[in-house]
């Protein structure tokens, strides 16, 4: 048995912000308009590729809610997306595909963190296929396969998706509104980190090096790392539907 684990905000995005259509009435009037049913059909022929594509017998969708539990840790966090415009039949695409579908979304938790206890979590029976084009995705140790027609299952083992992780933890994403280590780019952090990849407490000593040689704390370090953890089972407190906060005892711990 084989089940797609799709980014549901993503194909969303994609599929709504593709129906756009500009109209230019004269030399200063411009509408948007968007036709919704060829949005839901876009919509459709993806997951019907990928389930097609992969012999798939589940489809999941996982969505993020309205709050985020990053935003309490820091307030510039995606904070660079409130002024970006939805496209205009978003919404009406996500509550098509909340009808259709099986969705998982959970309060203060973005769908990559749904995917990622999910997909850790042992609870889903047979084969687990992560579908987005996110590259923080591989952060999580799974079946990956991004969203372009000629991408392939990729799998990518624990001790590669701490790799992943720390280097996150390192570069940052500005586009998520946090910063990492100040000057550390991916060619730089891939040095830093190559001798040691092979264990994630080794390379959280790297990273805390990095981070004290940039006159910043290890209390700055860990919430880097916090930000660009994408939660896996581990890091979900189930009972009391919280995060676990990762630190490094938690990574010896697990």
């Amino acid at each position: 048995m084989t089940t797609l684990l799709f980014d549901g905000d993503l194909i969303t995005y994609r599929s709504a912000i593709s129906c756009e259509v500009p109209t230019k009435w004269d030399d200063d009037i411009w509408t948007l308009h968007a036709d919704a049913k060829i949005g839901i059909e876009k919509l459709k022929d993806e997951i019907f590729y990928f389930k097609n594509k992969l012999n798939a017998d589940r489809i999941i969708i996982a969505l993020s809610s309205k709050t985020n539990f990053r935003k309490e840790l820091t307030p510039t966090y995606k904070s660079n997306r409130k002024k970006i415009r939805k496209p205009i039949i978003y919404k009406h695409l996500l509550d098509w595909l909340q009808k259709t579908y099986e969705c998982f979304q959970h309060e203060g938790l973005e769908g990559d963190d749904v995917m990622g206890i999910l997909a850790t979590s042992g609870e889903i029976q047979g084969n687990v296929v992560l579908v987005s084009s996110d590259k923080d995705m591989r952060t999580i140790p799974a079946n990956h396969i991004g969203l372009d027609v000629d991408d392939v299952v990729e799998k990518v083992s624990k001790k590669e998706a701490d790799y992943w992780f720390m280097m996150q933890t390192l570069t940052g994403d500005s586009t998520d509104g946090y910063s990492g280590c100040p000057k550390i780019g991916k060619v730089t952090a891939q040095r830093i980190l190559t001798d040691v990849k092979h264990d994630v407490n080794l390379m959280w000593e790297k990273v805390l090096e990095t981070y004290k040689k940039a006159k910043l704390t290890e209390e700055d370090a860990l919430l880097q790392s916090r930000l660009a953890r994408i939660l896996r089972v581990d890091d979900w407190d189930k009972q009391n539907k919280k995060p676990i906060l990762w630190s490094p005892t938690n990574a010896q711990e697990m």
